[in-house]
């Protein structure tokens, strides 16, 4: 297909690792028509969410696990590619198995090439099949390599660019970003803030920590969040807020004791209540806007705990990054 037709016409997608779906909402955002959506993904929360705003389109298509996807199957239908394959062995993030893509869930990059592979060896002749793949910048310079060269051995154009969500969203979230779409690059930066998107309270600093599948704790996360510069918080009082950070791990433990909040219940409390006097942690709404997803998209959905939206949303794309990346399409 011609890059002048996609527009036009639409497209057929391919999305590994689906998740949440945010490819298909990127593409909508970029004003790229879907024929056809192809998603293969097996967390039953990230299916529950799918399921949600899908359930009744027939174009959109539920594969399951991306080890029984058959690449041939689909050759004569995708236009694009998209994915971002497990990180888990990858990110430095992780101190217990950082064995990169010889990792258990790493690894699963080789089902996402093999199936690239087969749709772009056995596509009708002059099909173009375009790819765009996410994964952490935190990952080894061997381990990168290695992507850039294994997708090299189908696509000889391969580019790869990384980029700061920061750049268009109120979170930093630092990806790689491999593809053959033609004049991808950094996004024009968005003069958006974390103060900006916050339901109440008050936050210390300009961007958000990246996103992770849990946050610090609401008895001693304070410590975690400004030593280790993990999790995210929102702050009560401005006041405290604006204290240089030793002074607030100097006075918070007061707070806390005071507050008589002990961590072991939360009930009772919304999620833009404070607990223990002096923060909370973001709401799933919050969560969503630091990565540009539309509000309610998964904060809405009925029978699925916060925790386990709060990791969905984690693990996902920021929407406006590969909005960007794929408007390129058109």
């Amino acid at each position: 297909m011609e890059q002048s037709q996609i527009n036009q016409d639409g497209i057929n997608v391919l999305s590994l690792f689906d998740g949440i779906s945010c490819a298909k909402l990127a593409l909508e955002k970029a004003g790229i028509k879907i024929n056809k959506y192809y998603s293969s993904e097996i967390c039953p929360h990230a299916l529950a969410i799918q399921n949600h705003h899908y359930s009744d389109d027939t174009n959109f298509i539920q594969l399951g696990d991306v080890c029984k996807i058959d690449g041939i199957d689909l050759r004569n239908e995708i236009d694009l590619v998209v994915f971002g394959s497990p990180c888990t062995n990858l990110s430095s993030i992780n101190p217990v198995d950082r064995r990169g893509l010889e990792g258990t869930e790493s690894k699963l990059f080789y089902e996402a090439k093999r199936i690239i592979r087969d749709i772009y060896l056995f596509a009708p002749i002059n099909k173009k099949l375009y790819f765009l793949m996410e994964n952490v910048a935190s990952m080894t310079a061997k381990d990168r390599d290695i992507i850039t060269n294994e997708l090299s051995e189908i696509f000889p154009d391969v580019k790869l660019v990384k980029i700061n969500s920061a750049d268009v969203s109120p979170a930093n979230r630092r990806r790689l970003y491999w593809t053959n779409i033609p004049n991808v690059g950094i996004p024009e930066p968005k003069q958006i803030r974390f103060q900006d998107i916050v339901v109440n309270g008050y936050v210390d600093k300009e961007k958000a920590n990246v996103l992770l599948g849990s946050n610090v704790t609401l008895t001693n996360g304070i410590f975690r969040y400004h030593r280790m510069n993990i999790g995210n918080i929102i702050y009560k009082e401005k006041q405290f807020a604006d204290q240089p950070t030793e002074k607030k791990l100097l006075e918070y433990p007061f707070i806390l004791h005071k507050s008589g909040y002990i961590g072991k219940s939360r009930s009772g409390f919304t999620e833009y209540d404070f607990p223990n006097g002096c923060y909370r942690l973001p709401s799933v709404l919050e969560s969503e806007r630091l990565m540009t997803i539309p509000d309610g998209y998964v904060s809405d959905v009925p029978n699925i705990s916060k925790t386990n939206k709060l990791k969905a949303i984690g693990l996902a794309m920021t929407v406006d990054v590969i909005t960007g990346l794929l408007e390129n399409l058109k």
